[in-house]
C-alpha cells in the first residue's frame, strides 16, 4: 500500500503537464472602431467597420474614330456670260409742291377727371387675405427650419468625416462591414454607428476616472436620425460619469446620416471603452 501511494504522488504532478490537463485562456474578440463615413445598412456584410470605402473608378469607353467621308469630285462651273452695258435713261425733274398755309387749331377745353371710387373690401375678403398671409408665413418658417436641419446635418457630416479621417483599418483594401456580418450590404450596423458617434461626442478627464463605471441606456431615433427620447436602464455608481454620458447624448440628438427606419438601441457604455477612443 505504501508503494502504491508513493507511485500516485509521483505520477500526479507529471500528469498535470500533459495536453489534456492544460488550461487555455480564452481571448476576447478585439473591439473595432467604426468609420462614420460608412453607410448605415440593415444587413451588413462580413468585413471591418473601420475600413474606408473604396471608390470605384469610372470605366471610360474608348472613343471610336470617325469614318472618313468619301471624296466628292467638284462639279465643273460653267463660265458666266458677259454683262451687256445698258445706258441709263434721263430722269425728268420733279415738280415743286405748292405751299399751303396751315389752319389754326381750335382750342379744346380740358375735361376734369372725376375721382374713381375705391372698391369696398368685405370682411370675408379680409379674413381670406389674413389666412393666406398666415399660411405664407407658416410655409416660410417651415422652409427655414428644414434648411436649418439640413445645414446641421451637413455640419455633423463634416465633423464626422474629419474625426473618421484618423481611423485606418489595419488590413489594406478591407471590405466595409461588420465582424459578425452575415448580410450582403456594404456598410455598418446602426447600433455600432450610434455608439461610435456618441463616444466621439463624449469628453471626460482621466483624472476623474475612479473604478470601472458602466451604464446602459436605451435610445429611440426616428428614420431621419433624430433622437426622440432616451432613458437609463442602468446607471453607474459614478455620478460624474453619468453626467458626462448625458452631455454626450445631448450632443448626439442629430445623427450625420439617416437610418434605414425608426429604431431603438440598448447600448452599454463603460469607462474602459470610452477612454480607449483617440
Amino acid at each position: 500500500m505504501l508503494l502504491v501511494s508513493l507511485l500516485l504522488h509521483l505520477l500526479l504532478p507529471a500528469l498535470s503537464y500533459l495536453p489534456f490537463f492544460s488550461q487555455h485562456s480564452i481571448e476576447k474578440p478585439p473591439v473595432y472602431r467604426v468609420n462614420l463615413v460608412n453607410k448605415i445598412v440593415k444587413n451588413p456584410q462580413a468585413g471591418r467597420p473601420e475600413a474606408t470605402p473604396v471608390k470605384k473608378k469610372p470605366v471610360v469607353k474608348p472613343k471610336s474614330k470617325p469614318k472618313p467621308k468619301p471624296a466628292v469630285k467638284p462639279k465643273p462651273v460653267p463660265p458666266k456670260p458677259k454683262p451687256i452695258p445698258v445706258k441709263p435713261k434721263p430722269i425728268p425733274p420733279k415738280p415743286k409742291p405748292a405751299k399751303v398755309k396751315p389752319k389754326p387749331a381750335a382750342k379744346v377745353k380740358p375735361v376734369p377727371k372725376k375721382p374713381q371710387p375705391k372698391p369696398a373690401v368685405s370682411r370675408v375678403q379680409k379674413n381670406n387675405l389674413q389666412k393666406r398671409l398666415e399660411q405664407m408665413r407658416a410655409a416660410k418658417q417651415k422652409k427655414a427650419s428644414e434648411q436649418a436641419r439640413k445645414d446641421r446635418i451637413a455640419a455633423l457630416k463634416a465633423a464626422a468625416l474629419a474625426e473618421s479621417s484618423n481611423i485606418r483599418s489595419p488590413i489594406d483594401a478591407a471590405p466595409v462591414g461588420m465582424a459578425d456580418g452575415t448580410g450582403n450590404e456594404a456598410g455598418v450596423s446602426a447600433i455600432a454607428f450610434v455608439q461610435e458617434f456618441i463616444q466621439q461626442q463624449w469628453s471626460f478627464s482621466k483624472y476623474q476616472a475612479t473604478g470601472a463605471p458602466e451604464a446602459e441606456v436605451k435610445l429611440f431615433y426616428n428614420a431621419e436620425g433624430t433622437l426622440l427620447h432616451y432613458k437609463f436602464l442602468k446607471k453607474s455608481e459614478n455620478s460624474i460619469f453619468d453626467d458626462s454620458l448625458l452631455r454626450a447624448i445631448a450632443k448626439s440628438r442629430q445623427l450625420p446620416q439617416e437610418l434605414p427606419e425608426a429604431m431603438s438601441f440598448e447600448i452599454v457604455f463603460n469607462l474602459k471603452d470610452m477612454l480607449a477612443k483617440p
